[in-house]
């Protein structure tokens, strides 16, 4: 059961690199993977929820592979993660191209472009949080839209260079911008640079 799932995601993963939202089919997956369509449907519900799965599902490993010495609720693990887990998009052009694409596209459903954006914005939500707590946060900053605002920044940066209009040696470059913007933006006072923060007491 674990091997065919593996091979679902794995052949969804590659579908999704060969034509984007628009070019996934179900019927085509259940061609690749050996499986009956009625498989794919009972196992992940619908078309947007597997193909969900497929890209959090190589998100999340390469996050396991890589050992990060910053705390992810600090700024300084929120950009190190930025351009760590981004830099594997260099090796992978029209995969992270076409997650994008689905990220920006009309059709794309709601849980589908929350399971995006919580994996362009990682902890950075929790981390304002904390630091509404400390009073380090503008009071006027919505912290939702916030991180709304970031993942849209990023995931159109992503497009930008994948089509040619950011130079490959900018692209981490403009992430780290966007992070760190954002973040001078939205905070007030001192805001430490620890790199071992952690989560306020409650």
């Amino acid at each position: 059961m674990a091997e065919r799932r593996r091979r679902i995601l794995h052949e969804a993963r590659r579908l999704i690199n060969e034509g984007g939202l628009e070019g996934f089919s179900m019927r085509e997956l259940s061609k690749r993977a050996n499986v009956a369509p009625k498989t794919l449907y009972n196992a992940f519900g619908d078309r947007d929820r597997l193909v969900g799965f497929a890209i959090r599902e190589m998100y999340d490993a390469l996050r396991q592979n890589v050992k990060f010495k910053t705390h992810d609720r600090t700024l300084p693990g929120l950009l190190d993660r930025a351009i760590v887990l981004n830099r594997g998009n260099l090796k992978a052009r029209n995969y992270a191209k076409a997650v994008a694409t689905i990220y920006f596209a009309p059709g794309t459903s709601p849980d589908l472009r929350e399971i995006l954006q919580e994996m362009a914005v990682g902890k950075t939500s929790e981390w304002l949080t904390d630091l509404r707590t400390k009073g380090q946060l503008h009071e006027w900053v919505d912290i939702e839209h916030l991180t709304r605002h970031m993942a849209n920044m990023e995931y159109g940066l992503i497009l930008d260079w994948a089509t040619g209009r950011v130079e490959h040696s900018e692209y981490l470059f403009r992430f780290a911008e966007i992070v760190l913007f954002s973040a001078i933006a939205a905070t007030s006072g001192e805001v430490s640079w620890s790199t071992s923060g952690s989560a306020p007491k409650s």
